[in-house]
């Protein structure tokens, strides 16, 4: 492994430090530091020294091995020093607080129903002096039996009124904490919903998700060298704001107070995160990160995504090569001024690392991720449409494909302690869990489950309240329930209720029908299925039934 001029320098760092520890030893076992201490009986004192003396010691050994190991590992060239020490200090911390971590979950999984009770009047507390709290009276609340009995089932309608006072302005509606922004969902089962963000979301201590997806991924996988660098995939959203001022915008969104954090995890200049146009932003970010073969993660969020990123590598190789070789940008990229002189700016010719991407794209796309970055340890993508699968098949062989968590604008539901396959288990310390079997769904009013009462290999709808605000909140997803982790359930997304396709009065999932699809077509000799979409035969709209 080739070390950086970092590498280098931290190296030597080291050496230092060890000299002035071996100093310290040394001058200790002569006594020679000693004469301050030898004129006073003084014992305070001379504990004092003694003290000194030690840390001091202890101190310069522990910078000596931090620096000897910040040298030893895989690191990208690209890396500053401010970046290297944030992301190793970063690093090294997660990996502290994991086992603490992974201990509070898996006491919360043997006994999920406490979890959820404790979690509940967390909630309530937070909650019974907003609008909405003394409305439905939380203070009277006292157990998962009393909201079962006492608050509605509700859908996004339920709770727009008081969206609308938050926009406005209007503190202590939903939620009595401060809100991070309120974030817009896609819209997968109609327009685009607003949803407040609190801040307890983004707390590692209330919420941490990352630390433990970061540590089920280091069980199974490994985890890139902290000074290995990312490829994310982002197109600027054009955030709003509110009447009252807040920030609207999607999950994946980047703000101003995260550029330093941004621009230390991938080598794309921060100018080039402004970019509203898909095949701009998708563009550069690829050119910066193919000109790195030390590239550690790729992150999309979705594996569609990054399946369309890289066939936009298969299709224009050519130009990302001449890129990296000139140290220059495509000039019919549709870029602003400040953005390609950045981009420009950061960009040195690299003939060599051009070169050697033209012989590895010259030879085909199969495997080529793993051939134009050998040291990439794993692909963050949400499977869609069974483009994880295809991204197996193609770009992506021999790397692993992982979807950490489960989660939606509204809230983080599960976390994915396997990889093998996509299932999660649920959090009950985060969010409270309601369950409606399938074949009531359409029942005026179900009676709902608790999370201690399903049953594995059943299907449910599931109904949630998330740290957002929102109670028994029906929000369209149905799972299976394929296991427990203690006493926790495992679920496997299914489908969202607002995708069942109405074939002639039968309504069918999209799993079903990708699955018909697909075994049509399998009993085709010689003919491969790219994609497929549905619509609405007309003709067929005048003929009778049966």
């Amino acid at each position: 492994m080739a070390r950086t001029k970092l590498q280098f320098y931290f190296l030597a760092t080291g050496f230092v430090f060890l000299a002035l520890f071996s100093g310290l030893v040394l001058r200790t076992l002569t006594h020679e530091d000693d004469r301050p201490t030898r004129e006073t009986s003084n014992f305070l004192v001379r504990t004092s020294w003694t003290v000194f003396k030690v840390s001091s010691m202890v101190t310069t050994l522990f910078l000596a091995a931090i620096c000897f190991h910040i040298s030893s590992i895989r690191a990208s060239k690209y890396h500053t020093l401010p970046s290297i020490l944030l992301f190793y200090i970063m690093n090294q911390m997660l990996r502290l607080f994991s086992g603490s971590v992974l201990r509070k979950f898996d006491a919360s999984a043997k006994d999920p129903r406490r979890a959820q009770e404790e979690f509940l009047i967390s909630r309530m507390q937070r909650d019974a002096n907003t609008a909405y709290g003394k409305r439905h009276r939380f203070s009277n609340i006292k157990s998962l039996e009393d909201l079962r009995n006492s608050h509605p089932l509700t859908s996004y309608d339920h709770y727009e009124e008081y969206i609308q006072r938050m926009a406005d302005g209007e503190k202590n509606v939903l939620i009595c904490e401060d809100m991070v922004r309120f974030g817009i969902t896609s819209g997968t089962t109609g327009k685009g919903k607003l949803i407040p963000i609190p801040k307890s979301r983004n707390s590692t201590q209330v919420n941490p998700i990352q630390i433990l997806w970061q540590a089920a991924i280091r069980r199974k996988y490994g985890i890139p060298s902290p000074l290995q660098k990312d490829i994310i995939l982002y197109v600027n959203p054009k955030p709003t704001k509110t009447p009252g001022g807040d920030v609207v915008g999607p999950m994946h969104l980047y703000t101003d107070d995260m550029k330093f954090i941004i621009t230390q995890m991938v080598s794309v200049p921060w100018e080039a995160t402004s970019i509203s146009t898909e095949h701009e932003a998708h563009y550069l970010t690829l050119l910066f990160g193919l000109r790195d073969p030390d590239i550690g993660r790729w992150m999309g969020p979705f594996s569609s995504q990054i399946h369309k990123a890289m066939s936009k590598v298969e299709n224009h190789w050519e130009q990302f090569v001449h890129d990296i070789k000139t140290g220059t940008v495509d000039k019919d990229l549709m870029i602003s001024t400040e953005v390609r002189e950045a981009c420009e700016k950061a960009l040195l010719p690299e003939p060599e690392r051009a070169e050697e991407l033209r012989r590895e794209f010259e030879k085909g796309f199969n495997g080529i991720m793993r051939r134009v970055w050998p040291h990439l340890k794993y692909i963050f993508g949400i499977n869609t449409a069974d483009f994880t699968q295809k991204l197996e098949e193609k770009y992506a062989k021999g790397v692993p494909i992982v979807a950490p968590a489960y989660s939606s604008t509204e809230g983080d539901y599960g976390i994915n302690l396997w990889y093998d396959e996509d299932k999660y288990a649920l959090l009950p310390s985060l969010c409270i869990y309601e369950f409606i079997p399938v074949k009531n769904i359409d029942e005026a009013d179900p009676k709902t489950l608790l999370l201690d009462e399903v049953k594995k290999g059943e299907t449910y709808e599931m109904f949630v309240s998330p740290l957002c605000g929102f109670y028994r909140y029906r929000f369209g997803d149905v799972i299976k329930v394929v296991d427990f982790y203690y006493n926790l359930p495992v679920i496997k997304f299914m489908y969202r209720s607002g995708q069942l396709l109405n074939l002639r009065a039968e309504k069918v999932t999209e799993l079903s029908v990708d699955e018909a699809v697909q075994h049509m077509v399998n009993s085709i000799t010689e003919t491969k299925i790219t994609n497929w979409i549905s619509a609405e035969n007309t003709l067929l709209s005048g003929m009778s039934e049966g």
